[in-house]
């Protein structure tokens, strides 16, 4: 399990839980639509945090009859689940306050007490979404650092989905902070609380973009997503580097999960080989690649004679 990941997705708990309270009753007391969403937008990471935590428990289980190359995608399916409750309980919901208060044309009156407690809330709320924020990006970088890969490249290709869902949960809380405040001020300058929910949409938008990148990268692996390019030139470069091997047939890489991948290949050997010998070359195979891949746990090996 990555300590970067646990450390992260207890450091977005800590902080949603911290505040999801606060814009809750600071968005019952104004009745601002986009406070109120930004109350739903808090709860749904809250109980992401849960979710992830779950998966990330979960797939460190042992392979079992059941399951017998281990529990892995369990990360992959929570953080799908995840996904999925950003745009139920998050995006949802600020559509729905957006919509009410477009439709209502209702205005608000806010007393001096009830701005400074909204804008207060929503300062206090950046601050520990700001915090969580580094957390994750420092958890990405240190990912990043050892693949030897850019910032960008690692949000794309890893299948560290954990890290990376806290990473855009706490992206799209900090936008949807801006928006929430803008919104208001625009609303109490202009009298016009359209403004208030204009920026509750403006917050359902964002959680669906969010929530549509989280979903199809979560499904790509849920399907069996192969390695990365360079894990499998590794892999391949490890076992052509052996003096009996003629070449590579079929490689074949599977995620199964966050930090292990399956691997089935055809191999053409020298002829002349005995079954001791192959057998031999096997057990080294795979002790060569637990030291350069040590990612992959599961290796299915079909041999082929070599050319005379």
């Amino acid at each position: 399990m990555s300590d970067e990941s646990r450390g992260t997705v207890l450091a977005a708990l800590a902080a949603n839980s911290a505040i999801t309270v606060g814009k809750l009753v600071a968005g019952l007391v104004t009745g601002s639509a986009a406070l109120l969403a930004e109350a739903g937008h808090s709860a749904a990471d809250t109980v992401n945090q849960v979710f992830l935590l779950v998966g990330l428990n979960l797939s460190g289980g042992k392979p079992d009859a059941k399951h017998p190359h281990g529990y892995g995608k369990e990360a992959f399916f929570w953080s799908f689940l995840a996904a999925i409750f950003i745009f139920v309980a998050g995006a949802a919901f600020s559509f729905y306050e957006g919509i009410r208060t477009l439709v209502q044309h209702q205005e608000h009156h806010r007393s001096a007490f009830e701005l400074g407690l909204a804008f207060g809330v929503l300062g206090m709320a950046f601050l520990f979404e700001t915090f969580s924020w580094i957390v994750a990006v420092r958890g990405l970088l240190a990912g990043a650092r050892r693949k030897a890969w850019s910032l960008r490249k690692f949000m794309k290709q890893s299948p560290d989905l954990t890290l990376k869902t806290v990473f855009w949960e706490d992206s799209a809380a900090l936008t949807g902070l801006v928006l929430a405040a803008s919104g208001l001020a625009l609303s109490e300058v202009t009298g016009n609380e359209t403004w208030d929910g204009v920026a509750s949409m403006a917050i359902g938008i964002v959680l669906t973009l969010v929530a549509i990148v989280l979903g199809l990268q979560a499904r790509d692996l849920l399907l069996g997503a192969a390695a990365d390019d360079e894990t499998q030139a590794e892999i391949a470069a490890t076992v052509n580097a052996f003096p009996e091997v003629d070449g590579i047939v079929r490689l074949l890489t599977m995620q199964l999960g966050s930090h292990s991948i399956l691997v089935n290949g055809e191999i053409r050997v020298r002829r002349g080989l005995q079954t001791a010998d192959l057998e031999d070359l096997m057990k080294r195979i795979d002790a060569e690649l637990a030291t350069r891949v040590p990612t992959v746990v599961d290796t299915f090996w079909e041999l082929h004679p070599g050319a005379s």
